[in-house]
């Protein structure tokens, strides 16, 4: 049917999420005897980078496996190098949006439609378990931020290097980190490991890569023994108590308003203008060169100082005596 003879009265019921739709960009799998639902991101030739496309199936396949009173927790994972690098910066990836939130159009219209996209997990009555791998930037880091749990590898990154000359569309930071480390992410664009995300608390489980794929559905089956009905009620309780301490409120001021006012600055416009003039690669070596040259020189004076650390341990440790024969 045509766009002029469609029947604007006639929306997608809640039968449309009854069944898997014939997905291009995403895996969907049920075990049913499990009560898992697992969905793989299946753009590996793009580093799963998240296109309209893409974010569309994502969505429909979240509400095929809450409309399944069969399900009881879902395991979202992405195929190939890594989880998600982020937004799709190609021509033209981001439009003709998905229908996931509202139509306002003007200068915060990506932000607030990427916010409340997300929102939909955060309301899902279902859990859902995160296996991160390789990177999970910007949006990528966003979309792992939303999930309930979250289960990565040691060397994966989790970052937002785009606050470096863009903004940022979620500002998720805070509400997962302590505040000193919130504070360095936003004002360096450096990225987390896997491993310091699980000491700072930031996920639950770090877990080498040739274990993760065993150790994350082991780690989702556990949680779906609980039935949905259940877990519903501890998620939408968990949810309240950061929507009292102002979650919400943060995160969508955010979106309306921060992202504009960053672009609106003198070197965000100037980095725009180079966006479009130069190929991604260049824009993204001119964006981060620098950040990367000074991280390596902190390193190494974290390195030489650890070095130096050892060395005087082994000078200071009292001579033990010799035993007796």
């Amino acid at each position: 049917m045509t766009d002029e003879t469609r029947d604007p009265f006639a929306p997608h019921d809640e039968t449309w999420y009854d069944r898997p739709l014939d997905y291009r960009h995403v895996i969907y799998e049920a075990d049913h005897e499990n009560h898992l639902a697992k969905i793989t991101l299946n753009r590996p030739e793009a580093m799963n980078a998240l296109n309209r496309a893409l974010l569309g199936e994502l969505m429909h396949a979240f509400k095929t496996a809450e409309r399944d009173v069969s399900i009881n927790a879902v395991l979202v994972k992405g195929a190939g190098r890594c989880f998600s690098a982020g937004y799709d910066l190609g021509p033209g990836a981001t439009r003709n949006l998905a229908d996931m939130g509202s139509q306002y159009v003007g200068v915060s219209q990506w932000p607030r439609y990427v916010t409340q996209m997300w929102w939909q997990i955060w309301e899902l009555s279902k859990v859902v378990v995160a296996q991160v791998h390789g990177y999970a930037l910007a949006g990528g880091s966003e979309f792992a931020a939303m999930c309930d749990l979250v289960v990565a590898t040691p060397d994966c990154q989790f970052g937002y290097p785009v606050v470096r000359a863009m903004g940022v569309d979620m500002f998720w930071f805070p509400w997962l980190l302590p505040m000193r480390k919130a504070h360095e992410m936003v004002f360096t664009g450096d990225s987390l490991t896997g491993e310091e995300a699980y000491r700072l608390g930031m996920i639950n489980y770090c877990v080498p890569a040739e274990h993760i794929d065993e150790f994350a559905e082991t780690f989702a089956k556990r949680v779906a023994l609980m039935p949905w009905q259940l877990a519903t009620l501890y998620k939408r309780n968990l949810k309240k108590a950061y929507e009292v301490q102002g979650i919400r409120t943060a995160i969508e001021f955010g979106a309306q308003h921060v992202l504009h006012m960053a672009g609106e600055t003198e070197y965000a416009r100037k980095m725009n203008e180079l966006f479009v003039q130069v190929p991604l690669r260049e824009y993204l070596t001119q964006r981060d060169g620098r950040y990367r040259d000074y991280r390596a020189a902190e390193q190494a004076i974290l390195d030489r100082v650890q070095r130096e650390g050892e060395a005087w341990k082994k000078v200071a440790e009292p001579a033990r005596p010799k035993k007796e024969e």
